[in-house]
């Protein structure tokens, strides 16, 4: 080797070893008592997968509590909605949520037959499709039946032909692991997932390829950590109701990621159309382990709902070890959707397809217009399909709202289904999709409260291009004074509807008195416009207002007719 390569690595060699260093991005050490921290976790609700035999709750004490610095998860026989037992799952789902790093956690494990405790990693968007051809990674799992052993998997679509193939170990290394705290921990890089328990490595499952089918693992993936009871695993050997309740003990969660300079490091604050942020200090660059406070300001009618794939808190205390981009989310509080603008490209949405076989599409995003190519159709309308799940909903009113148009004309089923069990509907609409880009507009009346339901459009009567932008599920919050909505159309009209800026209203001569007024209201119920009516038909120029669904009040003497207006 040439000398003056020698000497250049010497220089070299330190920096690159700084910027491979590890630093910590993201805890939990479960420090204070209650309820587990909001602003860093949720929960998954109902019975959902595996046949398992508990009901999943929220905010229950019972089943997810810290004490003592430890969160306890516990899984009771009792009945509640349905169920025989009841358990909890708490998941970091976009407010931790990392592609690559290292994860370590430390977990004391129950013990007797029909306990199945995880610590496991799902994908936040689903880019691949359903489970499991968008991957999930299992940092541990144990089952009763098998006392000695703890599991270390993945499981990935694969190339075998059966649509789902795993890889991983089981180990007894660790005798009695119910007896103590272990610490379990990932490695994942671009390349591979390594198992570690107790700082011993138990496998390594390599990236053979690009193909997601085997390497799923290149986007990014979330926390949960749940103790089930029964089911297709952790019921094979039966349950033994004797042992409960049975305790999942964590004490900490620590997510590491690499630093990819040395340093000084940058906050990247996305924009957002819907607000600001503050930080304090602010400066171009600062220096490793800077404490700096992010505050998001939101716009008039909208609400702060997190730093995407960081945290809830607000403000956000944030000690700078890396290159750090910040994505402030606001919201509209009425709207259910949290990415119907396209704005952020596909994520959230996902998609169903009931049979790869049968079809294939393409997606992305065209100038935040959503657009999806059906090069081979199913035929059948919900066999093919776009959703966001995991909505909760009240029973209430709601409006729906999008634009669409295709190359070839045809029908879009839509439905707000249960996101879990049969997947049945609740409520069922269709729209005759055009070439011509048209604004679809229904009422969705939920009869009852679910909390885990999905807004899907299925569209597998489809072939070309469909093109769909600007959905929006809005619920409808009346002003003071109208107990129930019904459109007005035979008194009053108001065009255009949808509006862009000004519009007219036209009111039948019969209905006009002097001194009508008309009022616009947000969705969420706030007046936000009013003006006095000279006669019976007005151009209307409300002023610069955020697209989305309004409430259109006219008062007419001792009578109240009211429309919903579109602004664009």
């Amino acid at each position: 080797m040439h000398k003056t390569t020698v000497i250049l690595l010497i220089i070299l060699f330190p920096l690159i070893l700084s910027a491979q260093k590890y630093v910590m991005v993201w805890s939990d050490e479960f420090n204070t008592p209650g309820l587990p921290d909001s602003t860093k976790w949720s929960y998954e609700s109902g019975k959902i997968r595996n046949n398992e035999l508990q009901y999943y709750t929220v905010k229950r004490p019972e089943n997810a509590r810290i004490e003592d610095s430890v969160l306890v998860i516990e899984a009771r026989k009792e009945k509640y909605n349905g169920a025989d037992y009841t358990s909890a799952s708490i998941i970091s789902k976009g407010i931790g949520d990392w592609k690559y790093g290292k994860i370590e956690i430390s977990a004391k494990v129950p013990t007797g037959k029909g306990t199945w405790p995880a610590l496991w990693m799902m994908p936040t968007n689903s880019e691949y499709g359903t489970w499991p051809r968008s991957g999930e990674i299992d940092i541990m799992e144990y089952v009763g039946f098998e006392s000695q052993y703890l599991h270390y998997t993945c499981h990935f679509e694969g190339t075998d032909g059966t649509g789902h193939q795993s890889s991983g170990t089981k180990s007894a290394s660790i005798v009695n692991p119910f007896n103590k705290f272990i610490k379990f921990a990932i490695i994942w890089t671009p390349d591979k997932i390594e198992w570690y328990a107790n700082d011993v490595k138990y496998f390594t499952y390599t990236k053979k390829s690009d193909d997601y089918r085997t390497w799923p693992f290149n986007k990014e993936f979330y926390l949960i950590l749940n103790l089930a009871y029964g089911g297709t695993w952790g019921g094979t050997a039966g349950v033994d109701d004797t042992k409960l309740p049975h305790k999942f003990l964590i004490d900490y969660v620590r997510v590491y990621q690499l630093q990819d300079s040395e340093g000084p490091f940058c906050i990247s604050v996305q924009p957002s159309k819907h607000g600001k942020v503050e930080l304090s200090p602010f400066m171009e660059n600062y220096p490793e382990n800077t404490e700096v406070l992010l505050t998001a300001v939101p716009d008039s009618g909208y609400q702060f709902k997190a730093w995407e794939y960081l945290s809830r808190a607000n403000p956000l205390s944030l000690t700078v070890n890396k290159n750090t981009v910040v994505n402030p989310v606001f919201f509209n509080p009425a709207e259910m959707l949290s990415n119907g603008e396209f704005d952020k490209g596909i994520n959230p949405w996902t998609f169903y397809v009931e049979n790869s076989q049968n079809s294939a599409y393409s997606a992305n995003t065209e100038d935040s217009v959503f657009v999806i190519n059906i090069t081979k159709s199913p035929g059948t309308d919900w066999k093919l399909g776009f959703q966001e799940t995991g909505l909760s909903l009240e029973k209430a009113n709601y409006k729906l709202r999008f634009d669409a148009w295709a190359q070839n004309p045809n029908t879009v089923a839509i439905t707000v289904s249960k996101n879990y069990s049969d997947w049945g509907a609740l409520i069922s609409k269709s729209a005759n999709i055009t070439t011509v880009r048209k604004t679809f507009e229904f009422d969705m009346n939920m009869s009852k409260a679910d909390d885990n339901v999905r807004l899907y459009f299925g569209i597998g009567k489809f072939t070309g291009k469909v093109y769909f932008d600007n959905i929006s599920l809005a619920k409808v919050v009346l002003p003071t004074g109208i107990k129930d909505f019904k459109a007005d159309n035979s008194h009053f009209s108001v065009y255009p509807n949808p509006a862009t800026g000004k519009f007219r209203v036209k009111m039948a001569s019969d209905k006009f008195k002097p001194d009508s007024k008309i009022e616009l209201f947000s969705s969420d119920g706030r007046a936000v416009f009013k003006q006095f009516l000279n006669e019976n038909e007005n151009e209307i120029d409300p002023g610069k207002l955020h697209p989305g669904i309004y409430l259109l009040r006219i008062t007419s003497g001792e009578k109240i007719f009211t429309q919903s207006l579109i602004i664009q």
